[in-house]
């Protein structure tokens, strides 16, 4: 009992409330059963079930409230993973979630072989019924510039008319009691021509969130009977917790340790910096509570690939430093299903793979756009002061520059002998005793001196705060903050008891590229040849409107195309239509 009102406790600390409230009384994270309640369930929507290497593996996600269908507000960030039949993950996504739903890409590479394999999805607060609860789905990837395809069985026949028979019966299903509606303006159109798919909600329930696919038909493709109409189908029973996993509740959710050898050395309310260095560099700071464990919230973009976390107290080298891993998950149970070649297949791979080289080549002509993460504001506001020092008399040493350009800092000696910077405070100019934050390139620097050596001319600016900053019980005046031209004084930077660690960093989001043949771009891309598979992905298509149009443009690839279009209306309920034409 004890340690179940510990845990209660740590999660009110850490996230203040769980977002959880029933008839406004904050509930606690665990029933009476042993189970978490107002729990979440995840369905990943993929632009295709077959994926050649060389392309892209598109798919949007979807957290929502434990069987109700709707949009979950509790988790912000998701985990994918491509796993084979070894249960070996073979890459490896984390993505951020905007009001319950996220999005972005798998790129297959040609190091992955021809095989069969489960694309995996789930969040952190998931895990708490068990490490085996999450959504998967099968995926077949083919290699073809390889001669091992010995993994895919031979098809037959009757192999191939329960593939037909199975994918029928998921036509007829999808479109009983749909809100929604898929019309074209034709049912054949030429190469290179426009295409209008409009989405029509047949009453106000229809209204929600989805993502659309416009996609040549495969034949290849296997009919796994998988659509957001049975995305419940995927979980197992939910197991009872043995130590709660804590909700991503406002970002990326670091957790570590502080160690020490020393059994009886304190390691409760060590204050800790953290460092996402660059030039919009993150900094926080943390503290440890009695157990010696500490959390790192992250709601921001950052661009750095590692974090850097250092004890600010005088005794650091009592202490050692880590971060804890990934949670594991139990693999043993999956089951996959088994993709079948057979000869007659041999000449689609083969023009397949050819158009796939060809769009390759002309990536850079119609590349998707990558959205730059909004800049960070300095934690410590806009500064007082700030010295571009090119527009000041060099100086040959960074000593020389404080004394001679920057006002209101100085350096003396400490009393055991090293250098310190100091900021004087704005008037009344009442000395507190504290130190300012030193920082280069956004590393909190301890040891002042690194700072005196670095040689002045890698200095771009100088920037100084002389307000005083609070962080729970510590408080330093003024900061110090030296960017240099590279922004990169960090690549070379290294203490004893300082943690450098490798992120798993969320994936950025994207704007994907839309053909278009009107307008000023019809000439641009007369000559660019376009074999296009995937004519339009529109990972997150909110309709707020009874009808919406969707314009897009065919290829130079002729026959069956579809219109997939899947997710979940306002109310919770899941919707899986698919309309196919041609192009002639």
């Amino acid at each position: 009992m004890k340690n179940k009102i510990n845990i209660i406790v740590l999660v009110v600390i850490h996230f203040t409330l769980l977002q959880m409230r029933a008839q406004g009384t904050a509930v606690s994270p665990i029933n009476n059963e042993g189970l978490v309640p107002h729990q979440e369930q995840v369905y990943v929507h993929t632009n295709s079930k077959l994926v050649f290497v060389g392309e892209y593996l598109y798919y949007t996600i979807y957290c929502l409230k434990d069987n109700t269908g709707q949009l979950s507000d509790v988790s912000k960030i998701a985990y994918l993973k491509l796993v084979n039949e070894n249960r070996e993950v073979v890459l490896n996504q984390k993505i951020k979630l905007t009001d319950g739903i996220g999005d972005s890409n798998f790129f297959i590479p040609s190091s992955i072989p021809s095989g069969n394999y489960k694309l995996i999805a789930y969040t952190q607060w998931m895990l708490n019924n068990g490490k085996d609860y999450f959504y998967s789905n099968d995926i077949t990837v083919l290699n073809p510039y390889t001669s091992n395809q010995a993994v895919f069985r031979t098809k037959n026949i009757d192999d191939a008319t329960k593939s037909v028979l199975k994918s029928s019966n998921n036509q007829s299903t999808n479109s009983i009691n749909v809100p929604v509606r898929l019309e074209l303006n034709e049912s054949i159109y030429g190469t290179r021509q426009p295409v209008s798919l409009l989405i029509s909600s047949t009453t106000l329930e229809g209204l929600g969130n989805y993502s659309v696919s416009v996609r040549k038909v495969d034949e290849m493709e296997p009919q796994f009977n998988t659509s957001s109409l049975n995305y419940k189908g995927v979980y197992p029973q939910k197991d009872k917790i043995e130590n709660l996993i804590l909700p991503e509740l406002r970002g990326e959710l670091l957790i570590g340790n502080v160690l020490a050898e020393n059994e009886n050395v304190n390691k409760n309310n060590k204050a800790l910096g953290v460092s996402f260095p660059g030039k919009e560099y993150l900094f926080k700071l943390v503290t440890t509570n009695e157990k010696g464990q500490f959390f790192i919230n992250v709601e921001e973009d950052y661009n750095t690939e590692e974090v850097y976390v250092q004890v600010l107290d005088d005794d650091a080298e009592e202490y050692s430093i880590e971060l804890r891993p990934e949670e594991n998950l139990n693999l043993s149970d999956l089951k996959f299903d088994m993709f079948k070649l057979n000869r007659e297949m041999e000449s689609q791979i083969e023009e397949r793979s050819i158009y796939n080289q060809i769009e390759n080549a002309y990536y850079s002509s119609k590349p998707d756009t990558i959205l730059i993460g909004k800049p960070n504001s300095r934690f410590y506001g806009e500064g007082t002061m700030n010295y571009v020092l090119d527009d000041y008399t060099r100086f040959p040493s960074i000593k020389e520059t404080f004394v001679e350009v920057v006002e209101h800092v100085w350096i003396q000696d400490n009393k055991d002998g090293k250098p310190e910077f100091h900021v004087r405070p704005i008037a009344p100019y009442v000395e507190s005793g504290k130190l300012p934050l030193v920082f280069v390139d956004g590393i909190l620097l301890l040891d002042h001196e690194r700072l005196i050596n670095l040689s002045s001319a890698q200095v771009e600016s100088i920037n100084i705060s002389r307000n005083q900053h609070f962080y729970g019980t510590r408080t330093f005046q003024g900061v110090v903050d030296v960017t240099t031209f590279k922004s990169n004084f960090y690549e070379n930077y290294y203490t004893d008891n300082m943690l450098s660690k490798k992120l798993f960093k969320p994936n950025e989001s994207k704007n994907y590229y839309q053909q278009s043949y009107e307008g000023d771009l019809k000439d641009d891309y007369k000559r660019l040849p376009d074999f296009r598979y995937q004519l339009i992905w529109l990972p997150n298509f909110n309709t707020k409107n009874k009808q919406e149009k969707i314009q897009f443009f065919t290829s130079d690839i002729t026959g069956k195309f579809e219109v997939s279009l899947e997710g979940f209306t306002n109310s919770g309920k899941p919707v899986s239509l698919k309309k196919k034409f041609s192009v002639k």
